[in-house]
């Protein structure tokens, strides 16, 4: 497979943290939004409509619709400036023609008074319902601050269990979340995938600290409950409820292999997407970190093993990815690697 070119590191010391991928490039400054620009073509619309009706003054009710709508989908801000283009729109059809809106009043000044009145409601309305949205969002950022901090606790008492993985957890869901983020993954994927980073050894709580440290080769049992650290993971994760279904089969399938060797049997695109990037970033990780049983590998080490296991124990789209970004201008050879995770 062929390399990027741009140096990096060779070697990792102890203590030090791995190498990271450069920096994604800034978005450009979006302009206006496409919901907005929705939301003002329907009051246009609404405004041309009001051009056929009969009953223009009880059609008037009808630019609640989009004002309501807006405020409570996309904000006071947005809410507002619908409310006031539709009163743009009423009140200067009304100045252009004194046929419209017309009561049963001679007297002008009682149209005008109306119309204010229905404009004031209109831009009331919008500031209320737009207020509650605020308020909602502003109580769902204080859940999802909480569930960050919970997340992150978690994950340090995953990485506490052993000494040697000290930040495993969190320098896996880094290098997760931007092979994602390269391969074009909507936001919320991107999300969860780095939840799932930081939760997929979660199960290793449950193992005990002589067989997590152990430097001598695991006897059958010991690896038996090393491999059950999935199942117990995914217990765990489902045991929290809905807001982490996306992560459980990433927790629970981080440790198939593509050629179907894993712990599970699932082979190629059976296995979960999520999955297949976090194998990547844990395996990565765990070769240049130190372990009990032997000293952590280089970066060029690690980079030349997992591309020589493409198509074989990973996802070669994944490594692909993964090469761009953490690339190394060392060739390959042909000799097998040497497993390290």
């Amino acid at each position: 497979m062929t390399m990027a070119s741009e140096p990096n590191p060779s070697a990792v010391t102890p203590g030090v943290e791995p190498p990271r991928p450069p920096a994604p490039p800034a978005e450009a400054p979006k302009g206006v939004s496409r919901g907005l620009l929705v939301l003002l073509s329907i009051v246009l619309v609404t405004g041309v409509i009001n051009f056929f009706v009969v009953n223009q003054r009880a059609f008037l009710n009808f630019y609640y619709l989009p004002v309501v709508f807006g405020a409570y989908t996309m904000g006071l801000r947005k809410g507002v400036y619908s409310a006031l283009l539709s009163c743009g729109i009423v009140l200067g059809i009304a100045f252009l023609n004194d046929s419209q809106f017309h009561s049963s009043d001679p007297e002008s000044w009682m149209r005008w008074l109306d119309l204010w009145t229905w404009a004031c409601f209109l831009v009331l309305t919008s500031y209320v319902v737009g207020s509650l949205y605020e308020q909602k969002e502003s109580q769902l950022r204080e859940i999802r601050d909480a569930y960050q901090g919970i997340i992150e606790i978690m994950s340090k008492l995953i990485d506490s269990v052993d000494r040697y993985t000290e930040n495993h957890s969190r320098r896996v869901a880094e290098f997760a979340s931007e092979v994602a983020r390269a391969m074009g993954l909507k936001d919320s994927e991107v999300e969860d995938i780095r939840i799932g980073a930081f939760l997929h050894d979660i199960g290793k709580v449950d193992i005990s600290t002589e067989v997590l440290r152990k430097a001598a080769r695991l006897t059958d049992e010991e690896m038996a409950e090393m491999r059950g650290h999935v199942d117990r993971g995914e217990i765990m994760v489902r045991s929290m409820g809905g807001i982490l279904k996306h992560v459980i089969p990433m927790v629970a399938y981080h440790h198939e292999r593509w050629d179907g060797k894993g712990y599970k049997g699932l082979r190629g695109e059976e296995i979960p997407l999520g999955a297949r990037i976090i194998a990547v970033a844990d395996t990565y990780d765990a070769i240049v970190i130190d372990r009990a049983y032997r000293k952590g590998r280089t970066h060029e080490q690690a980079v030349r093993i997992i591309a020589q296991e493409s198509g074989r124990q990973f996802d070669p789209k994944v490594v692909e990815v993964f090469l761009k970004l953490y690339g190394t201008d060392v060739v390959l050879e042909p000799a097998d690697a040497t497993r390290a995770a």
